[in-house]
């Protein structure tokens, strides 16, 4: 933790762009957080959006502003979050999960500063806004894949942070432990309970695949059910205390059994396409959300929790991630894949768009924001 706080008070030193690479959890937004606050720009707003949050429709929108009348719903002139960000800071949460439009538009405001609202036919105005950007995957691994431009990504990282998982730093697992559980034990005027050494064993021991998010959940956790001041191995989470926790699915009535199926077997074993095999049938309501959810529940079984290997599954292609990621959001099928990942224990790939990144804010009042745009202006 040290090294990382020394590694983001000289970045705050400069205007010098940032990028922070790193597993999702390992608080790459705190870390985004400190060198604003430490930078000659603190005083001026920091500006935040998450780009796998917002569809590619919006984001440029949302970034750059419109003018009134330029799409649908434009009813009046709206500046973009990086006019916000004047004399400020913003921070682009897993920016390698922009389109590539939306790359070619960040590279050119990067490179001119220049700001041109959707709709309109010349420049609004100069923006003076650091850039600081994070993601979860491997920059270097899409630059070769052709699905980042390489431009971009040198555009960006001028000066690199790679935030370790928390299973490759062992050494802050007790601290932080510590820390959440006296946060959470002074916000409920309780007494900081005492650990058995069996139970601290075995968090030091757990792999931690949601790195810091999951131990601030999990010492949260313990002071909302504390029974006493004195934490054993049975009040840890099955996961945790080395208790196996199958995944169960609820079985599906009779008919729509069968319908389930037919279904995965085209997929699974005639090699058929989930767009063509599941996405028709769907939205022409001969398959039901019930239907669509288990098949999603029994495919994320068979790959232990893995929405990338589903995908590879369901024979769609890998680009297709996304698009199948934003499908299920959008009819309220998608299925949480945490407890699908201790059936094999299997560590989780490094990229899943289940939760926002987080780690140890400075103080209490530093909390997390759940949505894709936050802005966060320091004056106040």
């Amino acid at each position: 933790m040290r090294t990382i706080r020394s590694e983001a008070e000289w970045a705050a030193k400069s205007d010098a762009k940032v990028l922070l690479t790193g597993e999702s959890g390992v608080g790459k937004d705190i870390v985004a957080r400190v060198i604003h606050q430490q930078s000659a720009r603190r005083y001026m707003p920091l500006v935040t959006i998450n780009c796998v949050s917002v569809p590619d429709s919006l984001l440029e929108p949302e970034l750059f502003g419109h003018v009134r009348g330029s799409f649908t719903g434009a009813y009046r002139d709206r500046i973009g979050l990086l006019e916000t960000a004047h004399k400020g800071t913003v921070f682009l949460d897993e920016v390698c999960e922009m389109s590539p439009r939306m790359q070619a538009l960040l590279l050119r405001f990067m490179e001119t500063g220049e700001i041109q609202r959707v709709g309109s036919d010349r420049v609004q105005s100069n923006v003076d806004a650091r850039v600081l950007a994070a993601t979860n995957r491997d920059p270097q691994e899409l630059v070769a894949a052709k699905t980042f431009r390489e431009d971009l990504y040198y555009r960006l990282n001028v000066i690199d942070i790679r935030i370790p998982p928390l299973r490759s730093r062992r050494e802050d697992i007790p601290v932080l432990f510590e820390h959440f559980l006296r946060r959470y034990s002074e916000r409920r005027g309780i007494a900081v309970p005492a650990m058995a050494p069996d139970a601290l064993n075995a968090i030091l021991a757990f792999e931690w695949p949601g790195n810091v998010r999951q131990l601030k959940n999990v010492a949260e956790r313990l002071i909302v059910r504390a029974q006493n001041s004195f934490v054993t191995l049975a009040d840890l989470p099955p996961e945790i205390a080395g208790v196996p926790r199958p995944a169960t699915i609820a079985p599906p009535a009779p008919r729509e059994q069968a319908a389930i199926e037919v279904v995965f077997d085209r997929m699974v074993k005639q090699r058929e396409s989930f767009w063509s095999a599941v996405y028709p049938e769907f939205m022409a309501r001969d398959l039901t959300r019930s239907v669509l959810r288990f098949i999603v529940k029994r495919g994320l079984q068979e790959t232990s929790g893995s929405y990338k290997m589903l995908v590879e599954l369901l024979n769609m292609k890998p680009t297709d991630y996304k698009r199948f990621l934003n499908f299920l959001r959008k009819h309220e099928c998608h299925v949480p894949f945490e407890r699908f990942r201790s059936v094999r224990g299997r560590q989780p790939p490094t990229r899943e768009p289940d939760f926002p990144d987080v780690c140890v804010p400075d103080s209490p009042n530093d909390s997390i924001h759940e949505s894709p745009i936050v802005i966060d202006d320091a004056r106040r």
